[in-house]
């Protein structure tokens, strides 16, 4: 798992975590408030190889169901992956769900595998 200071010279990978956990709150706000509750969506395009972690969660625990390649297709299949890697995604998607208050029912979460370590581009609630 990467070293969490950021590391480059001018701040730009702490700030850009701090803009995508600002995003993702204000996201989660307006689930939580029922304002709206259409799937979260990066305002960006992410170059890398994209994933699909599939969850369950049963009263606010969250199980990792499985992490595939996305988009589907013939070829797609489970995603090839070391145990650190799969563990900084459980993590990842994990902490998404908890921050969003995701208390019951199916969620599956796109995660873009970018050089700086990967990033959500997308999650899709299914509230029970």
């Amino acid at each position: 798992m990467k070293d969490p200071r950021d590391r480059s010279p001018d701040g730009t990978e702490l700030r850009q975590a701090f803009e995508d956990l600002t995003t993702v709150e204000r996201w989660a706000e307006h689930v939580a408030s029922g304002v709206h509750s259409h799937p979260y969506a990066a305002p960006e395009s992410l170059e890398g190889p994209q994933l699909s972690v599939e969850t369950r969660t049963e009263d606010g625990m969250h199980t990792v169901a499985g992490i595939v390649e996305w988009p589907p297709g013939d070829d797609a299949g489970v995603a090839v992956l070391d145990e650190a890697e799969r563990a900084v995604l459980r993590s990842l998607v994990r902490s998404l769900l908890d921050l969003a208050g995701h208390e019951s029912g199916a969620a599956r979460t796109r995660v873009v595998l970018t050089p700086v370590g990967p990033r959500v581009t997308a999650c899709q609630l299914d509230l029970d």
